[in-house]
């Protein structure tokens, strides 16, 4: 177990996952005149705001109350995104071949351009989210990955007008939506999350999964922590 990561009943708790004393007052919306687009009374220009859009607000007090597997710290999520960090123990991912891990909860598997809000994975920490989450045993797509630059974010859009939120249409209601960094709606979007595109993709079958055991979250240092089939 790394520094970062935590136990709750005999789990490791991912680096991302929110923990109950991290949830925040959500301060209400202001219309930004000169600029265009939302904002808050009170907003931090540092922390809170990333290529015109401005951040969901989030606390940091990992470790503190109890974990949410449900949800994610925006925070942490941000910064796993910028630094190439596991999302699972914290530690920088980025396998010995200068490539990263990449999992989602799919049938399909990863494309060439494809976005993700998750950020990569060690092979062993990979392993161990798919052991202990439900949405992953039942189906799981993988995927080396050279190069992601960042994407644009995932978040609630807002009415010009009425700051109201704005359903995702086609999708269900609480469903976040894909904005585009370009994208003059962004201003308008209360980001939740960094999102990414992936670039020089190579799947990952399950047989590649069998070289890692418990123990192995890093390189070896004699060649890449994992080869596509």
């Amino acid at each position: 177990m790394t520094r970062q990561q935590h136990v709750w009943n005999g789990m490791l708790v991912p680096y991302i996952t929110h923990w109950t004393a991290e949830s925040v007052p959500q301060p209400k919306l202001i219309r930004l005149i000169a600029r265009g687009g939302i904002g808050y009374f009170d907003e931090e220009p540092v922390t809170e705001r990333r290529r015109e859009a401005l951040r969901h607000r989030s606390g940091l007090a990992q470790g503190r109350g109890r974990p949410d597997f449900a949800r994610v710290n925006s925070l942490r999520q941000k910064r796993a995104m910028r630094c190439n960090l596991c999302q699972v123990c914290g530690e920088e991912a980025t396998l010995a071949d200068g490539r990263k891990l990449h999992l989602m909860a799919a049938a399909t598997a990863i494309g060439e351009g494809e976005t993700a809000a998750a950020p990569p994975l060690h092979p062993v920490c990979a392993l161990e989210s798919i052991e202990n989450c439900r949405l992953l045993r039942r189906n799981h797509s993988a995927a080396l990955v050279e190069y992601s630059p960042l994407w644009g974010v995932a978040g609630v859009l807002h009415d010009p007008v009425t700051l109201a939120p704005l359903p995702n249409p086609g999708r269900r209601p609480d469903d976040l939506a894909n904005v585009h960094v370009a994208d003059k709606a962004i201003r308008w979007t209360l980001a939740n999350f960094t999102v990414i595109s992936l670039h020089g993709v190579s799947g990952v079958s399950g047989k590649a999964w069998s070289p890692w055991r418990p123990g192995r979250r890093t390189t070896d240092t004699d060649g890449p922590a994992m080869s596509p089939p």
